[in-house]
């Protein structure tokens, strides 16, 4: 199971979204998932360790204590979830900031609901949820050498992509300089030798530290530290249908990321349940910190930022962040 799908491709999302709004306009099947106001939901994650909220919100029961019945579908990426959200298939979906920050400049109408992970500071010895890796006799010796390498990643573009640019221009290289490749697994295309550098998400990091080939370059920040780079989003029009379970759901995603934060245990506990990866893996990986604040201006402000920073999208289709927020 590819734990990494933290990526979007831009076209698709688009593409995906306005397919699903044609098809709501020709009449098709509107009959959403939590309709008339139902605490039944459902929820679209992807199986990585940015959907451990949702997951032990179940496990947990701070969903159950907020009267929800909740069902989970999976999904590879963001993009994914797109069309089943505004088709009614599902009512919350996870996604990178990024993706609802893109779909609202395209004039999809989706709202953050709840934070998920959110930029995790390093650990002692420099490890991160996000690593990069390089051969063990590489010539690049620091984060900046990466300005002159070819750079392996699932998808250029992406969020993934501009938290690579932004640490490598952070640490005193010229990003604009790397050659990103796109590749669908980094760590075989950094064997083979077709890139130079690649980075991987956890638990893969922590599987890699085994590998003799291989070296750990640098941990890295997603996003900037206690940022939030996940979020919980839902359509405009289920948001304005069922304030009452936006709420709700909102407070056990939560109370959720608090007992995730509290308890250095529990997120590998949760992970087991659906991360198919070995439990002494799981024990040994980093996990990432939860947002425990309600999303706000200011996290949509950070997310919109985060878009523009290197061109995602034109300033001038930068959307309004009240458009963004549930609330408003």
């Amino acid at each position: 199971m590819n734990t990494s799908k933290h990526s979007i491709r831009i076209p698709a999302l688009v593409v995906a979204a306005v397919a699903a709004l044609t098809l709501s306009a020709c009449g098709g099947d509107d009959s959403s998932a939590a309709s008339g106001g139902t605490d039944s939901i459902k929820i679209a994650v992807f199986p990585s360790f940015n959907a451990l909220g949702a997951h032990a919100a179940d496990i947990e029961g701070t969903f159950e204590k907020q009267g929800l019945d909740v069902e989970f579908v999976t999904v590879a990426t963001p993009a994914e979830a797109t069309p089943q959200l505004l088709g009614g298939k599902v009512d919350f979906a996870l996604m990178d900031v990024t993706t609802p920050v893109i779909a609202r400049s395209e004039g999809v109408p989706v709202v953050m609901v709840a934070p998920g992970a959110t930029g995790t500071a390093l650990n002692a010895d420099g490890m991160g949820v996000g690593n990069f890796w390089v051969t063990k006799d590489s010539d690049i010796k620091s984060v900046a050498d990466i300005q002159d390498a070819t750079f392996g990643i699932p998808q250029t573009k992406s969020q993934i992509w501009v938290d690579v640019r932004t640490v490598v221009d952070s640490e005193g290289g010229d990003s604009g300089k790397i050659e990103f490749v796109e590749v669908p697994n980094t760590i075989a295309a950094l064997k083979s030798g077709s890139v130079d550098v690649v980075t991987t998400a956890e638990p893969a990091g922590t599987a890699t530290l085994a590998d003799p080939d291989l070296k750990r370059l640098s941990g890295f920040v997603s996003g900037g530290e206690g940022e939030v780079a996940y979020t919980y989003v839902t359509s405009d029009k289920f948001a304005k249908s069922n304030a009452e379970t936006v709420d709700k759901f909102a407070t056990a995603i939560l109370d959720a990321n608090k007992l995730l934060n509290a308890d250095p245990k529990l997120p590998a506990e949760i992970a087991a349940t659906y991360v198919d990866a070995p439990p002494a893996l799981l024990e040994k990986a980093v996990y990432q910190k939860f947002g425990e604040e309600p999303i706000d201006a200011e996290i949509v402000e950070a997310g919109i930022a985060r878009v523009l920073r290197y061109d995602l999208i034109a300033e001038e289709d930068a959307p309004d962040v009240d458009d963004l927020l549930a609330d408003d």
